[in-house]
């Protein structure tokens, strides 16, 4: 069996499905690990959000885990539904690209009419949202530890703080520290060539797509790894 990674799609699905398409992803006999951010900055995150819910449905075997994206999106519909005049949570969501994300589900939501249509979708996608509030922040294989951001080297994989886990980006990355198992994770994009960053401790598979740079997915195959990349395509570029 096949394991497939991949990580920091933001909304780029046409991307996404090509890559899937040219390694001939095999829903049934391959895993496929999505490290998060699944959302926002690209055009079609609700096409992204419906295949990995789809996928994992269809078999459990496929992993996705919580992005800080994800996260954001969680206390920001939270704060909306429950929070009364309160637009903290909000605010921060959509200084980070949220509101792509409203307009892949209803084009004509804006950012003075985010509360409603936040609660829009609380209602008529209760399934989703339910779905993306319940993600797992990481995930151990026999040969490798999957995480979205990166982890406190000085503790257990088992034992991490939830922000850490979803939003660390130093001294993880300038570290020299490592576990029994190399780390793959996303979060921090590598914006030159080759578009991934791989260290003796860990593996960077952020390719920033949404910043010029490319989607990576990593294949994983007994023990050969390849990686196959793509810049992002235009039907995913979010134009305002």
């Amino acid at each position: 069996m096949r394991t497939i990674v991949i990580s920091d799609i933001h909304g780029s699905f046409y991307t996404m499905k090509k890559l899937l398409d040219e390694v001939d992803f095999d829903r049934y006999s391959d895993k496929l690990i999505c490290l998060g951010d699944m959302c926002d900055r690209g055009k079609n995150t609700k096409l992204v959000w419906e295949f990995f819910y789809n996928l994992q449905k269809e078999n459990s075997n496929h992993v996705v885990l919580l992005g800080n994206h994800e996260d954001m999106f969680n206390l920001a519909i939270k704060e909306a539904i429950y929070g009364g005049d309160l637009s903290v949570r909000q605010d921060h969501y959509f200084r980070n690209s949220g509101l792509t994300t409203l307009q892949s589900f209803y084009p004509e939501a804006t950012e003075k009419t985010r509360g409603i249509y936040f609660r829009k979708f609380a209602q008529e996608y209760k399934f989703l949202r339910k779905w993306i509030k319940n993600l797992p922040t990481r995930y151990e294989s026999p040969e490798y530890y999957f995480i979205h951001a990166g982890v406190d080297f000085n503790k257990n994989f088992w034992n991490q703080k939830h922000r850490d886990m979803i939003w660390i980006r130093e001294p993880f990355l300038s570290s020299n520290e490592k576990y029994n198992k190399k780390v793959f994770h996303g979060h921090s994009p590598v914006k030159q060539e080759p578009y991934y960053d791989e260290k003796e401790n860990r593996f960077n598979i952020d390719g920033g797509c949404v910043y010029g740079g490319k989607l990576n997915i990593v294949v994983i195959d007994e023990n050969s790894l390849s990686v196959k990349q793509s810049p992002i395509l235009e039907e995913d570029i979010y134009k305002e």
